[in-house]
């Protein structure tokens, strides 16, 4: 027994098994494509006469407003929420000693579900009319105000309240453009509890005058405007659901494949493209084509590939009729030596005046005359240029600051350019008539500054330019120094 309790049990795990394996190895299903298009929502205008039928007639006429918004999830199925304000009037209706009388605001909100009962046909793109059917549950608060009724179970006036009602009704929509349609509706509405028999102000105490609760009634006109653009794909949406044929997507579909041009391989050229495709169905036999069937011209010369002995010309050069770059022949070495040449065999320095040459001057200590061994560096340039231009003569000027007397400071500044030329003369060899002395005192300061300012004790030395010789000023001698001349310096 127990032998056959297993082997019943391996052929049961051994059916499960293939059954896994068989799922596994089938073909994944391709996704599933919806037919139904997004659509747009419905924004309606309510505007009706309501009234109450009750113990009491029916005063008319009643005014009631509303705004509702309705959404298709089908073809045929629709939610839709709405809120609606209505005043109505009751009076007795027993003789002319009836003097019952009520008012009532009614103020709700209401979630329905809407059944379009005409649009299962497939004979038109949409529905002109549609036939609606509606039912649903919501609250309501009222007021009743009343005089002349006596059968109430309280005193208060006017009566108020808040209840849960459940409604239903009917109604017909006009399609007047894909954005807009009017509807006209009739819908009734009952209160739950006791208070239902209190809308028109009388109680039904005892008599059959009318059923237990009393009735709420609402025919209405609505204007109904279909808000929407794209979906989130950017498509357009279309009207509701419940406007549109529920084969349109389909329809859609077969339009665009029967639209598709037939398939013709005709390929007139011979190119590989066909005709249906080919920019260019006469194409030179041979020549090689893009994708659209336009000759080649790879290196965009004007010329097509075909006729081109260079496909691929370097860019930016005229090409001759046979496609080839005119690039210019590349320079030689000799090429470059004859330009050079020849613009060398033209070319003349600048000539350079002695006039802009820099001469470095020399700086004397506080009312002296005598040179001070760093500054020779600087009269061995003086002295250089002078050899190196036979023809050049220099003029030195000798200056002070602005202490002491005039006649003193002029004769410093004699002594200063003399001890200078003397100095180039005895050291360094230069003739004296090459160097020209003149005298300035005080009165051309390097630095405008008063007191002892060693930028202005100097010598300044510049080419001549028909400068002559100063003689000694008069004076007492001035400044401390020594002269050191030769008998070849002429003194």
């Amino acid at each position: 027994m127990t032998v056959r309790r297993l082997s019943i049990l391996v052929l049961l795990l051994a059916g499960w098994s293939a059954t896994n394996a068989q799922d596994a190895a089938a073909p994944a299903a391709a996704p599933f494509r919806s037919l139904t298009p997004s659509d747009k929502i419905e924004l309606g205008v309510d505007l009706g006469l309501p009234f109450v039928t009750g113990d009491l007639d029916p005063k008319f006429p009643g005014f009631g407003a509303g705004l509702h918004v309705r959404k298709a999830f089908d073809h045929i199925f629709s939610a839709r929420i709405s809120g609606t304000f209505a005043s109505s009037k009751n009076e007795g209706g027993s003789g002319a000693n009836d003097t019952r009388e009520s008012s009532l605001r009614w103020i709700s909100g209401n979630a329905d579900a809407v059944i379009t009962l005409n649009n299962i046909r497939f004979n038109k793109p949409n529905r002109k009319v549609l036939l609606n059917v509606f039912g649903g549950v919501g609250i309501m608060n009222y007021n009743v105000e009343y005089s002349g009724i006596t059968t109430l179970p309280s005193t208060d006036n006017p009566l108020t309240g808040t209840a849960p009602i459940v409604r239903f009704g009917a109604g017909l929509a006009y399609r007047i453009s894909p954005k807009f349609n009017i509807g006209l509706e009739y819908g009734v509405a009952n209160m739950f509890g006791r208070e239902s028999d209190l809308l028109d102000g009388e109680e039904n105490v005892d008599r059959p005058v009318t059923t237990f609760r009393d009735i709420w009634h609402f025919p209405h006109l609505q204007l109904n405007f279909n808000l929407g653009k794209n979906d989130k794909n950017g498509v357009a949406k279309s009207e509701p659901l419940y406007w549109i044929n529920p084969m349109t997507e389909v329809a859609n579909a077969i339009a665009a494949l029967e639209a598709r041009p037939i398939y013709d391989p005709t390929d007139t050229d011979g190119d590989g493209i066909i005709d249906a495709i080919d920019d260019e169905d006469n194409s030179p036999a041979g020549a090689r084509v893009d994708a659209k069937g336009v000759t080649l011209d790879s290196d965009m010369d004007k010329v097509p590939d075909y006729k081109d002995k260079e496909p691929f010309s370097p860019p930016g050069y005229t090409v001759d009729a046979m496609g080839v770059a005119q690039v210019p022949k590349p320079i030689t070495e000799a090429d470059v030596n004859r330009i050079v040449d020849a613009k060398l065999a033209n070319f003349k320095l600048p000539a350079t005046g002695i006039q802009d040459w820099f001469l470095p001057g020399i700086n004397f200590a506080d009312n002296s005359f005598n040179v001070r061994y760093n500054e020779y560096e600087k009269l061995s340039q003086v002295a250089t240029v002078l050899k190196n231009n036979p023809s050049v003569k220099v003029v030195a000027v000798g200056h002070t600051d602005d202490r002491g007397s005039e006649r003193y400071n002029n004769v410093l500044s004699y002594n200063r350019a003399k001890a200078a030329i003397d100095i180039l003369t005895s050291q360094y060899g230069i003739s004296r008539d090459r160097i020209i002395l003149n005298w300035s005192g005080e009165g051309s300061p390097l630095v405008p500054a008063k007191g002892s300012t060693l930028a202005n004790r100097r010598v300044e030395f510049r080419v001549a330019k028909g400068e002559t010789e100063m003689a000694r000023p008069e004076g007492p001698s001035a400044g401390k120094g020594r002269f050191s001349g030769n008998k070849d310096a002429g003194y």
